[in-house]
């Protein structure tokens, strides 16, 4: 998880996404029961090729692509979401089913870590950071 304490979490009834930036020992709740916090510190580096989120730093963007070779979207296996941040700002692309895991974010500042998410509805939430 990014150690500046900003945390995902997933309702697994409804799935419902919530994040939480300013206090992390905040567990939010939803459909009367406490959300799952989403982890990515389990996961080897099996799968990596088509799960790691690629950040890219461009002129007026940033580009993140999950996986190497591109992550394959299908209703059993695709990314529901992306999100980017800085530490200051966080941005959340939803993903449709037929829409590429390749996203084009703000533009993020370049001075400290950029962090970028992936969450694969089979195989969970993936973290990279340039």
């Amino acid at each position: 998880m990014y150690k500046e304490g900003i945390k995902f979490y997933r309702c697994n009834t409804c799935g419902n996404l919530f994040l939480v930036m300013i206090d992390p020992s905040v567990r939010p709740s939803c459909c009367g029961s406490e959300m799952e916090v989403l982890d990515s510190e389990h996961h080897t580096h099996e799968g990596s090729e088509k799960h790691l989120p690629i950040i890219e730093l461009n002129e007026d963007h940033t580009l993140v692509k999950v996986g190497i070779q591109l992550h394959p979207m299908s209703a059993q296996h695709r990314i529901e979401w992306i999100a980017l941040t800085d530490g200051e700002s966080v941005e959340v692309r939803k993903l449709g089913l037929t829409t590429p895991p390749v996203v084009r974010f703000s533009k993020m500042r370049s001075d400290g870590k950029i962090h970028a998410y992936a969450f694969c509805n089979v195989h969970g939430l993936w973290e990279s950071e340039k």
